[in-house]
């Protein structure tokens, strides 16, 4: 996908995406088990609106935070500034390309990597990794590359009631908009998704001693430097 498409995307749903994932996504246990003992630095590679950036920002010494979305880099910052938090950079970069002169004790990446060429961001992680540091890898698996729009359609609708008795009725009906809106179906159409197989191929290659946890729709890849 282009990059410039991409960014753009998430520019029109932003909002509404962090929205929802701010409202849902709560478990961080796997990425809070799996830290480093070291804890200098910290990079969030597609940190979207912050999120993970303010959590980990209680255990790391500085984190940094990529995304190619000006958009989400908006959200990101009014929500440090709100919290009054002063060891969190935003960086709208492109991460197939990024480059670093310093190294970084732990890298994180959550639902980006279908985004990227996974080869090349993997290599560029592992030069940017200091001896015992961790890179966390979480992202979608499928055995269908592409679902069909209809099966996100079907989800959000199964998805309703259980989010009306978590989060209240206006908040479950704003979380089934965006995830039946136009615009997401449709990024969502261009997206492309590694199936198990593939992710025990091109991982155990690029991160050898790597271990998996699958829980669902996600692969969680975590890998420690030696």
């Amino acid at each position: 996908m282009n990059k410039n498409s991409t960014a753009k995307q998430f520019d029109k749903v932003s909002l509404e995406y962090d929205f929802v994932v701010s409202l849902t996504e709560k478990g961080d246990d796997i990425l809070l088990e799996n830290m480093p003992k070291q804890r200098g630095k910290v990079l969030d590679i597609g940190c979207g609106s912050g999120n993970r950036c303010i959590l980990l920002s209680r255990y790391f010494e500085q984190v940094v935070g990529i995304d190619i979305s000006d958009s989400f880099l908006q959200i990101a910052e009014k929500k440090k500034n709100i919290n009054g938090i002063n060891n969190v950079s935003f960086i709208n970069m492109n991460a197939d390309e990024m480059y670093f002169e310093e190294k970084f004790d732990m890298i994180i990446s959550r639902t980006t990597f279908h985004h990227l060429d996974i080869e090349n961001v993997l290599s560029r992680c592992i030069s940017l990794i200091n001896n015992g540091g961790v890179i966390y890898i979480k992202d979608n698996v499928s055995e269908n590359p592409t679902p069909a729009k209809w099966t996100y359609v079907v989800g959000a609708l199964l998805e309703f009631l259980p989010n009306w008795r978590r989060y209240g009725l206006k908040n479950a009906q704003r979380v089934f908009s965006h995830s039946v809106s136009r615009e997401w179906l449709s990024h969502l159409a261009e997206d492309r998704y590694l199936s198990e197989s593939e992710y025990y191929r091109i991982y155990e290659k690029y991160l050898p001693g790597c271990f998996f946890i699958k829980e669902g729709w996600a692969m969680n890849v975590i890998w420690k430097s030696n």
